[in-house]
């Protein structure tokens, strides 16, 4: 109920705001003609600024941790409220788009919602962000279009799980990416196309996770090192600095990769072993043959 009033009201007060001067302009050609030409900007104005004044005493329920998605809860309703307020202008794309192209108006929508700290990031009318007072975006950060920046996740009981992202200066999130709640990217780091980040992953300084990889819950992938296509990362893993990882990598859960040998060993292993269950089944196939 609160919700729709909420947005009754605020497109209700954003065409008042945006069609009375020219409502109350004198009965001059010239001057109504640039009321009518103000008409979009105001309403665009006043649209963002009142749901964004809005959004701003329940920021307080923007917050790390674990909650019931029943608006009885005190931190859920004010992420309910927030929500409505940021997906109002989110999902109207004319306007956010104009929130985005023009710094003015993107410096005021973003703080008014609760973003703290540097704007000088580019994001796109479609990369999904926000709870963002969550958000930590540092200087020329660059979020492709249509890549997910989740700082929220709902679970299979039904509670939400909520927590901060950090993005470094200069790094770069790729198209249709998907980075989890509690992650951090590091300075100059690279997230490929598709790729899949889960939750509290640690992605450090100049790494780079190449197109399609899936990197597990609590998985830290170190300085430098570079996690080569199609690879799945398991649960809590942990590559070292400066480590390559081939593509189409498999490791598995709780691996612990400190340096490149230890890299090389674990494969000379893997390879070791595919090559003998390759021999087992040839024997196999082989063994049925003579017999028929």
């Amino acid at each position: 109920m609160i919700t729709s009033f909420i947005i009754i009201s605020t497109w209700m007060c954003a065409a008042v705001v945006s069609t009375l001067p020219l409502l109350l302009s004198p009965a001059n050609i010239a001057i109504q003609i640039l009321f009518i030409a103000l008409v979009p900007v105001l309403f665009m104005l006043s649209f963002a600024s009142t749901l964004g004044l809005i959004s701003w005493r329940f920021q307080k329920g923007i917050i790390p941790g674990r909650f019931p998605r029943d608006t009885k809860h005190p931190i859920y309703f004010c992420r309910r409220i927030y929500g409505t307020c940021w997906t109002q202008i989110f999902y109207f794309k004319p306007l956010y788009a104009a929130v985005l192209a023009i710094p003015a108006f993107k410096k005021m929508t973003l703080k008014l919602f609760g973003m703290k700290g540097n704007l000088n990031f580019t994001v796109y009318p479609d990369t999904w962000i926000r709870d963002l007072p969550l958000l930590n975006l540092g200087s020329g950060a660059y979020l492709a279009n249509r890549a997910t920046i989740g700082t929220n996740v709902v679970l299979s009981d039904g509670s939400i799980l909520v927590d901060g992202i950090t993005i470094g200066d200069n790094a770069l999130i790729g198209h249709l990416s998907i980075i989890g709640a509690g992650s951090k990217i590091g300075e100059k780091a690279e997230i490929g196309l598709r790729a899949t980040l889960g939750i509290r992953v640690k992605i450090e300084k100049g790494a780079d996770v190449k197109p399609q990889c899936s990197i597990n819950h609590a998985a830290v992938i170190g300085e430098g090192a570079s996690v080569g296509a199609m690879s799945f990362i398991g649960l809590r893993c942990v590559i070292g600095p400066g480590i390559k990882v081939p593509p189409g990598s498999n490791i598995p859960n709780g691996k612990i990769l400190r340096s490149q040998s230890d890299c090389d060993k674990y494969f000379s292993m893997e390879t070791a072993d595919l090559e003998k269950h390759r021999l087992r089944i040839l024997q196999n196939l082989q063994t049925t043959e003579k017999r028929e």
